[in-house]
């Protein structure tokens, strides 16, 4: 079975999480998400869900409610790299109700990331016949994909984590129950006094001088 020791899944985490940041700077740097082509001008324009004004040819109020969500998942990123990054300094304990938090933090941004692209799409292909404009997807919108696998893999590697937590605290509990049995079943050995008077024997051994008193007097 493959195993992970706990400094190498918590260099991980912190290595997935923060490419997912690099990668959305990149993204907002830059706005060739898609290629809008207009049907009437022949003109190509290029759009981005990141964009915060507004054109006559396509209106960015009908995409603020993506680019607020976008915000939001950029803001989720922040917080769980920095979560990860002080877990790998020690500077907040590494237990399991931390591991709970980056596991939620990690599954809820991946999630909302790729929410938030399926209905950049719709929002595309709705505004087609609307707003006459044909629109092309360039590379830079596959980035928001590699997001939601890296959110997608802190969220796993944090479950991993907190089984590591539960199995060592499993076994931690099942050593201390196995030590309180074993003083339980243990012989109490009680200490006899240092300094005990010796009895005295029964039998009276005489004296050889008493002995030799008496065969003299037999022999007189």
């Amino acid at each position: 079975m493959f195993h992970l020791s706990h400094r190498s899944t918590q260099a991980m985490k912190t290595l997935f999480s923060s490419w997912n940041i690099i990668v959305f700077i990149v993204g907002i740097i830059i706005n060739e998400w898609v290629e809008l082509t207009s049907e009437r001008k022949n003109t190509k324009i290029s759009h981005s869900p990141w964009m915060a004004c507004c054109t006559k040819v396509w209106p960015e109020d009908a995409l603020e409610i993506i680019r607020i969500m976008m915000i939001l998942v950029l803001n989720l990123s922040f917080i769980l790299n920095l979560t990860f990054g002080l877990e790998s300094t020690y500077i907040i304990p590494q237990n399991r109700y931390i591991n709970i938090i980056t596991v939620c933090l990690s599954f809820l941004s991946g999630t909302l990331l790729f929410c938030v692209l399926l209905l950049y799409y719709v929002k595309l292909w709705q505004g087609q016949s609307l707003y006459r404009f044909s629109f092309r997807i360039s590379w830079i919108n596959f980035t928001g994909y590699i997001n939601v696998f890296f959110l997608f893999v802190c969220g796993i590697l944090s479950v991993l984590q907190h089984r590591q937590y539960y199995s060592c605290s499993c076994l931690k509990t099942h050593k201390s129950g196995i030590k309180s049995k074993e003083s339980d079943i243990s012989i109490k050995v009680i200490a006899l006094p240092e300094h005990t008077a010796i009895p005295r024997s029964i039998v009276h051994v005489p004296n050889k001088s008493q002995i030799q008193t008496r065969r003299v007097t037999w022999a007189l």
